[in-house]
């Protein structure tokens, strides 16, 4: 299927100070966009073969737990070691700075 993805920064939905996981992703909702599903980080990952070097940026997504048992989100970068697909811990307290980068699912 397709869908429609944005990229936006916490202070692209107008946070002055650093968000928890919960208040991004409640203010994202309010905006017309929603949780990626997990693939999309799977997908993206194989659909960015030109990623610039130093670009990288989250899955908004329902966190699932790592190999530690810690809630994580996925995250894609690219650096002198190549292009990865990562997990980051991402609770629902987790604070993150107003220049992350997410991909958000625009709402139909």
């Amino acid at each position: 299927r397709t869908v429609k993805l944005v990229r936006a920064t916490p202070k692209d939905f107008g946070f002055t100070e650093m968000p928890t996981t919960t208040e991004l992703f409640a203010r994202a909702k309010e905006r017309g966009l929603d949780l990626c599903p997990a693939e999309i980080g799977l997908h993206l990952r194989l659909a960015l073969v030109d990623q610039p070097k130093g670009d990288w940026f989250w899955i908004a997504m329902e966190s699932v737990t790592d190999s530690d048992g810690y809630p994580s989100v996925f995250y894609l970068g690219s650096d002198g070691d190549g292009r990865w697909l990562s997990s980051v811990y991402a609770s629902p307290m987790r604070r993150w700075r107003l220049s992350n980068e997410f991909v958000f699912l625009l709402r139909k």
